[in-house]
């Protein structure tokens, strides 16, 4: 699993107000005031479980963090996004009980033949494949993320279990900001594929797919640049 987590003890979380504390002193020093004004205005502090946007998370923990480094934006698909699998999955789980009733309405036999213990252990098997098409989907859509912190933007590739990749890149080297929302579903629960766009590094840009407030992320990371370039440069 990838080396991000929610932490619930006092201890952390107060760790984790100091390093956020000490992000925001350095943005007011060597930041425009109207910046930091624009990021700590509707901030959303507490971030539950299954949020998809949050501005200056707390309690949030990650792996090769930097020295005096904060969050200060936390993102992932818009949950919506799940919908479809989430569809196919109830539909899956009621397949035995629509099949036992039309067979029942029409008087068809299908496994009359087969003894009852094997009817239902060939039913468990069933509802573990569901379980296990459920858990992957949701495991995936959880650990893919993006954070934007006082020093970086960090990307989690996660996939299937099997794959993660995680690239970060310095504020002082983002060079383009933009999003763009296709669709109906994208317009109507504000989500889009946000695409920063980066210079001098390995990693060419990050793809944020399906990101909730695209426009307010753009705005969030743009401000940011002016700070993040004086800062590394």
């Amino acid at each position: 699993m990838p080396d991000i987590f929610i932490e619930n003890s006092i201890s952390n979380a107060q760790t984790g107000k100091k390093e956020q504390d000490t992000g925001h002193s350095e943005l007011k020093k060597e930041g425009d005031p109207e910046n930091v004004l624009t990021l700590e205005k509707n901030t959303k502090r507490h971030n539950h479980v299954l949020a998809a946007y949050c501005e200056h998370p707390r309690e949030i923990a990650y792996s090769n963090i930097l020295k005096e480094e904060a969050p200060l934006l936390f993102l992932r698909k818009h949950f919506v996004t799940n919908l479809p699998w989430i569809v196919k999955a109830v539909l899956l789980g009621l397949a035995p009980f629509i099949i036992s009733v039309i067979t029942g309405i029409f008087n068809i036999t299908l496994f009359n033949f087969l003894p009852y213990e094997y009817i239902f252990l060939g039913l468990i098997f069933y509802y573990f494949v569901i379980f296990g098409y459920i858990l992957v989907n949701y495991i995936t859509w959880f650990y893919n993320i993006s954070l934007v912190t006082t020093q970086r933007i960090v990307d989690i590739d996660f996939s299937h279990i099997v794959f993660e990749n995680v690239s970060a890149s310095k504020l002082g080297q983002i060079e383009d900001v933009h999003y763009q929302q296709v669709g109906v579903f994208a317009s109507v629960f504000d989500y889009g594929d946000v695409t920063v766009q980066t210079a001098g590094t390995s990693v060419l840009g990050f793809d944020f797919h399906a990101a909730p407030h695209p426009e307010k992320v753009v705005h969030f990371i743009n401000s940011l640049i002016g700070t993040g370039g004086q800062k590394n440069g």
